[in-house]
Order: structure tokens, then sequence, then C-alpha cells
């Protein structure tokens, strides 16, 4: 296992330039962002486990007498045994992270592996697959490249785990085939994440800031993005200005031409955006004046106003730089709109300590942030996962 984890991390660093590249290539993702948000978690990761792995495949030893004077002498031992033979479906929006981190924990699990890369990612999934048949012994991990045609036929075979990063529409039909061969799977997914803004946030500017973070990292094709903004009445229009300023902050008046802006990954996503774009009813607020241009997949920095929960916008998870903001009067108004929906994957809430506390109490999502959006993600030490349609 320290062998395969060991020519990984040598392979990862000897590939970092290629994958940067190929990453920038397929998303015009900065290779800032993808080092930051990518490649270093999974180098992280690596480290992590050939650090703690002599622990982590130890036995759990459990003396049995405190609770039960009859066994004594006895006691009992929980030992780590690999699952077997993974499939691991990469995902297009984090073509590293999503495709190399489950493979990192497979191997640090005794198992070996099939990978399928994203093909709407084609420059990451040559890159990858170039790496892995260099560094990784091929009776332990397997690459295999293709598109729908490749993917439903590896879903045809038998395996010990299926692991899929994507939407809810592809997890029930890789959920459905796990399920033939009672095969343990797990599903990252995602839904339309709130951020919910209450009138005693204490400092908007910075609010704003952190949820236009979230929202244009990756031009908004992140499962953990801020979806929606529900913002209380009284703060709204104040809420509204600061994310217009954060948006130019970041990526100036004309974000077509910063080098940190990032496309959107094919056509049909972009023509989906412009669709649900056309058919809001609320809005539609920029400071630059830019217009969303096909060719290049450029969609700019969009903030809509005014949105009511039956808006296309609400429709379908965004997965673009698209903000709906919808306004408040109570918090309870705020929770029966979240809870009215299917449990997202994240949820972000702005406000005091009691008004935080409130929401999270009366809410349920995958993982939670106060104060913050997506950094909450870099910590290792806590789970991730959705509930029910988010994972």
């Amino acid at each position: 296992r320290k062998r395969q984890l060991r020519s990984l991390l040598q392979g990862l660093r000897a590939y970092k330039k290629a994958l940067l590249d190929a990453v920038y290539l397929d998303l015009h993702k900065s290779t800032t962002e993808t080092d930051f948000l990518e490649y270093s978690a999974v180098e992280f990761d690596i480290g992590l486990a050939l650090d703690n792995l002599d622990k982590w495949a130890q036995p759990d030893r459990h003396p049995l007498a405190i609770l039960q004077p009859a066994f004594l002498m006895s006691r009992s031992e929980v030992r780590k045994e690999p699952l077997g033979t993974v499939l691991i479906l990469g995902a297009w929006n984090y073509p590293l992270r999503l495709l190399l981190l489950p493979l990192v924990g497979a191997l640090a699990a005794g198992n070996t592996a099939v990978v399928k890369p994203s093909e709407l990612a084609p420059h990451t999934a040559v890159v990858v697959g170039q790496l892995i048949e260099q560094f990784l012994d091929p009776r332990f991990v397997r690459v295999m490249q293709g598109g729908v045609l490749q993917a439903t036929e590896l879903l045809r075979q038998h395996f010990d785990h299926y692991f899929f990063t994507g939407n809810g529409v592809v997890g029930r039909i890789v959920a459905k085939a796990a399920a033939e061969h009672l095969s343990g799977v797990t599903l990252e997914l995602g839904g339309k994440s709130p951020a919910v803004v209450h009138a005693d946030t204490a400092d908007l500017s910075v609010a704003a800031y952190r949820i236009m973070w979230a929202k244009l990292a990756n031009a908004g094709q992140t499962c953990v993005t801020v979806d929606y903004v529900l913002v209380h009445r009284s703060v709204k229009d104040d809420l509204v200005e600061h994310l217009l300023d954060a948006a130019v902050a970041m990526f100036g008046t004309v974000a077509a031409a910063s080098p940190d802006y990032g496309r959107i990954i094919n056509k049909r996503n972009w023509r989906r955006l412009q669709d649900l774009l056309d058919r809001t009813e609320g809005q539609i607020l920029g400071k630059g004046g830019e217009e969303p241009v096909e060719e290049d997949l450029f969609f700019p920095p969009t903030i809509v106003d005014g949105v009511l929960p039956s808006d296309s916008l609400m429709s379908e998870e965004l997965f673009g730089p698209i903000l709906p903001i919808i306004t408040y009067d109570t918090l309870e108004e705020a929770l029966a709109l979240v809870n009215s929906r299917d449990q997202p994957l994240a949820l972000y809430v702005f406000g005091s300590a009691a008004s935080s506390q409130h929401v999270l109490a009366n809410t349920r999502s995958g993982v939670a942030s106060v104060n913050d959006t997506m950094f909450l993600l870099g910590s290792h030490g806590n789970p991730f996962g959705g509930v029910g349609p988010s994972g």
C-alpha cells in the first residue's frame, strides 16, 4: 500500500505542471485555483495516509468486561480488511480531486481499483491516465478512458464498491448497478445549497466576499457552492451591492479578460444556463455589463434580484456563476423554504450565534458552516457527505 501511495505522490509531482495545464485547457481554471483546491488536497491526503497507515491498519481491540463481567477473561477485535476492487467514476468539474482522492483512500485501505476519468475534461483525463499507467502497478490500478458506452460497460461488471461523483440522475444508475451485486456504493451528488444571511450579520461586506468566492470558484461549477441566497429584507439592498463589488474585486469589471476566471465546461451546459436566465422573472444585475459568449463558453458573474421560489432559477441546481437572491421577512419564512426542498449538500449561515444556531437546529444538510462558505471542506477532520438526494 505504501509503495503505491509513494509512487502516486511521485507521479503527482512529476506531472504537476502537465496536470495544472490540462485543467486550464478543460475549464480555463487558473493554475493557482487548481493547485489550491485540487492538487494540494491530493498531495495532503497521500501524506496523511502514509503517516497514519500503520495505525489505521491495526485491529481495534476492545476489552469486554467493562459492561459485561461474564466476559472478564475475553477480548474482541475488529480487523480492517480490504473490500476488494473499487470502481471510481470521476467528475469533470474537479477532474483531479474527485478522481484521485477516492483512489488514495482505496489504495490506503488495500483495495485494487479501476478509475474512469470524465470524458468531459479530456485533457485532464489523458494526463491522469498517463500518470497512473507510468507510476502505479497495473496489477492494482487500471485506467478506463471513454464516454457513456465505456461507463455503462463498467457498470455491468462486478465491483466490490462503487464510487461516483456527479448528478442524481447518473447517481441512481450507479446505485442500481451496485445493488445488482449487493455491493457498497458511495455517491457524492449535489443540490441547491443555500446561504442564509440574517439581519444580525456582523459584516455584510465580508459575508458577500465569502459568498461570491464560493459562487465564482470554477465559474460556479462546484457541488458545494452557494446556489442561492436567502437574505433578510432589511439588509438585502446592502448585501446585493457588496456582492456586486466583491465580483469586481475578484475579477475586474471585465471578467472575460481575467486570466483567473473560468469557463463553462461545454456548450450544452452553457445553453442550459442561458435558458434558465432567459426565463427568469428576476432582475438581472452586473456591474461590468458583460454578456454571455457561447463561442468562448464565457458566462459572466450574474446576480438576479427579486427571485421567487417558483422562478426558473430555482428549478434545478444551477452549476454556474448565476446567484439568485430571495428576500425574506422572518427567519421562520427562510427555514420553511429551505425545508420545503430536497436536503442540500451544504448550508451556509451568516448571522449572530443565536440566529445561526437556530437555523442549524431546524434544518438538515450534508455539511454546514457559520459565517463562511466552502472553506470548511479544507478541514480533513470533518466527515463529508450528503443527505438523501444530495448523496
